[in-house]
């Protein structure tokens, strides 16, 4: 019983963490002065889900240790992009597909485990929160590579004012992220202001991918959340009848 209330507490937390840092890098991208918080936010954020593996559980499987391979994998890639030059486009690949993996990975245990929740509460709601914030991070991440790939796959977009400006690293064009990371969430929510829009066929999909992702997740969570709601009621309905039959 301690070993569970240990894990039920550890699980609290990380939602609260997970949580915390998506929320981090949303107000970084507010402020000009403090961006570079953003890119700190991800690489928490990609150690933090490495973590979600070991609760309730006391040995891994190699299932998990590959999760858990594949967030070093995508933190070293977003470190080794952030510092590499601008025209060096093919730096953003690995940074493209290991956070797509990780993150689409990372969503579907969410979703997993917030089901396996007998009950929702504060906690879960801060999980289901943080699951629906990371994936329009991530839709920006990933943007942000692809603009690396492919300069002009967002417009008005520019990484780079000047020739000289090319030599420098990623971490250099950082302000960049606060618009791609606005566009991400316009498709996710399916506002479409169309301030910004998609040039090439690699952005027009990923937009697209952005804006089914965003109610599949939700319509999947609600139903979740709404059934283990109705559970829990019918549950405590049933306790209530037990104890008075008058009722």
């Amino acid at each position: 019983m301690r070993s569970e209330g240990r894990q039920q507490l550890g699980s609290k937390k990380l939602y609260a963490w997970l949580l915390g840092l998506c929320l981090l890098v949303m107000i970084s991208f507010a402020f000009p002065k403090i961006t570079w918080l953003g890119s700190l936010g991800y690489a928490l954020i990609a150690l933090l889900l490495t973590q979600l593996v070991v609760i309730r559980k006391r040995v891994l499987s190699l299932h998990d240790r590959l999760y858990q391979g594949l967030g070093v994998v995508a933190l070293v890639t977003q470190l080794l992009w952030l510092f590499t030059p601008l025209r060096w486009h093919n730096s953003g690949i690995p940074l493209v597909v290991s956070w797509s993996v990780l993150v689409g990975w990372s969503v579907v245990r969410l979703v997993q485990r917030l089901a396996r929740e007998t009950k929702v509460t504060a906690s879960v709601l801060m999980g289901a929160a943080a699951g629906y914030l990371l994936l329009g991070l991530t839709a920006g991440l990933v943007m942000m590579g692809l603009e690396t790939i492919q300069p002009g796959s967002f417009e008005p977009i520019e990484l780079a004012a000047g020739a000289s400006a090319v030599d420098a690293s990623v971490l250099a064009s950082v302000g960049v992220f606060s618009q791609l990371n606005y566009f991400a969430f316009i498709c996710l929510t399916t506002v479409g202001f169309g301030d910004i829009q998609p040039m090439l066929p690699l952005a027009r999909m990923l937009s697209v991918s952005t804006g089914i992702a965003g109610p599949i997740y939700l319509a999947v969570v609600m139903g979740v959340l709404i059934g283990r709601y109705a559970a829990t009621v019918e549950r405590e309905e049933r306790d209530s009848t037990r104890r008075d039959p008058s009722r």
